[in-house]
Order: structure tokens, then C-alpha cells, then sequence
């Protein structure tokens, strides 16, 4: 079919507009494991640099700051509980500990950092639901089937831990990807807007619910031309 899910890339040409998948229960899913020789690991300190060149390999940001001002943010200072402490050992960050048990690095045969996903606590809906964040696979990698074994390990990890219900954002740019995302059985979410939604449609569209159809209705048509 073509690329593979690590290829799929960013595709421009389409004017951007954020959407929700959702899945309500995590443990039914495709399984996909490593490839021979590739291993799985929690973070450990000294992984937040290794995590923000990452990002910016594969263009997820435009900067190494910004990447690392991210994850400081949503990780290190778990944004989505509220907390906002000053700390200059990442291991008395207030995100620490649950990084430890829910960011997954990939380790290639050679050691180098070939891949990373997190099951993060989300607050997109204005209260904490479980949601598969900033997944990644470095372009040397790429085609292995690094990333749906990534995606596949979260959700068993969402399950391990209790929970069903889990989501994840992507855009129109990343249409291919919310194809793949639909074969582990995410599915457009069509409610309201959720109450924290930080993303800005660069449509003049009157509404979220606007906005929103108009996205499937791109990434549909993008994914019926690609899977000729």
C-alpha cells in the first residue's frame, strides 16, 4: 500500500485541522512486536534529550527548544494535573515517576534511539482520560514496523493498568496515520467540543463541529486516493 506507518510523514497540501480518535476499549487490538534484536524501555534520566532530538528529526517541532520546552511541560511538570513546581533534578520532576512507567523508548540493535510513545494522562475533555502521545520513529528506522508495535505495546499498557477508555489527537496533515490508528480500532470522535481544545483551524469555518467534519471528510478522501 505503499509507505509504511513510519513513513507516512506530513503531508501540507491539506489546510490543517486537529482531530480526536478515540477507542473505548484499549485490550482488543492488532498485535505487532519488534523486530529482531529491538528492545522496549521505560525513561530513565538523560532520556528527555534523547526524546527532544527525536521530535525534531521527524519535524514533530521546528526547534530543539521547543522540544525540550515541551516535554518539560507536559511531562516533567505533568500539565495535565496542574502542577507547576520548580525543580532542577529530573528525578524530583512532579511527571517523573509516572514517566518511568508510561514513556516507552525503542533501542535499536546498534543502541542508538530508534523510536518513543507515551500513555499519557490527557485533559482535552476537561477531566483525566488515558491518551496515546507524541509517537515517534526516527527516519533511519522508519519501515521496520517500529510504530504500530509501539502503539501496540501502549494499549496493552493501558489495559495493564486499568483502563479502557483511551484517545489520542492528530491532524489532516497526518492523514495516513489516522488510517492506521482506524486499523487498532480508533474512530473519529463527532462530540462537542472538548473543553481544553488548544488547536486553531486555519479554515474560516463558524464552528468545532464544522471543523470537524470537514477534517474526515479530507482525511477520507485523501485515504480512498491513497489506498488505489
Amino acid at each position: 500500500m505503499g509507505k509504511s506507518f513510519e513513513q507516512i510523514g506530513i503531508d501540507h497540501s491539506l489546510p490543517f485541522i486537529a482531530v480526536i480518535m478515540e477507542k473505548a476499549d484499549a485490550g482488543i487490538h492488532p498485535v505487532f512486536r519488534l523486530p529482531e534484536g529491538f528492545s522496549f524501555s521505560f525513561f530513565q534520566p538523560g532520556d528527555e534529550e534523547r526524546w527532544a532530538r527525536l521530535q525534531l528529526s521527524v519535524e514533530h517541532v521546528d526547534t530543539l527548544q521547543q522540544a525540550e520546552d515541551i516535554f518539560r511541560q507536559e511531562f516533567l511538570l505533568d500539565c495535565a494535573a496542574g502542577d507547576s513546581s520548580v525543580f532542577t533534578d529530573v528525578t524530583q520532576a512532579p511527571g517523573y515517576e509516572k514517566l518511568r512507567r508510561r514513556m516507552l523508548f525503542v533501542t535499536a540493535p546498534d543502541g542508538q534511539l530508534a523510536g518513543t510513545g507515551a500513555l499519557w494522562t490527557g485533559d482535552t475533555f476537561g477531566s483525566p482520560r488515558q491518551r496515546l502521545h507524541w509517537i515517534a520513529v526516527a527516519p533511519e528506522y522508519q519501515s521496520l514496523g517500529l510504530a504500530k508495535a509501539i502503539v501496540s505495546r501502549l494499549l496493552d499498557l493501558c489495559a495493564e493498568l486499568g483502563h479502557s477508555y483511551v484517545y489520542l489527537t492528530t491532524q489532516t496533515w497526518s492523514y495516513r496515520a489516522a488510517g492506521i490508528y482506524a486499523r487498532f480500532g480508533f474512530s473519529p470522535y463527532m462530540g462537542e467540543k472538548p473543553v481544553n481544545w488548544p488547536f486553531v483551524c486555519a479554515l474560516p469555518l463558524p464552528d468545532f463541529d464544522a471543523e470537524n467534519h470537514k477534517a474526515w471528510e479530507l482525511i477520507g478522501q485523501k485515504l480512498a486516493a491513497y489506498r488505489k
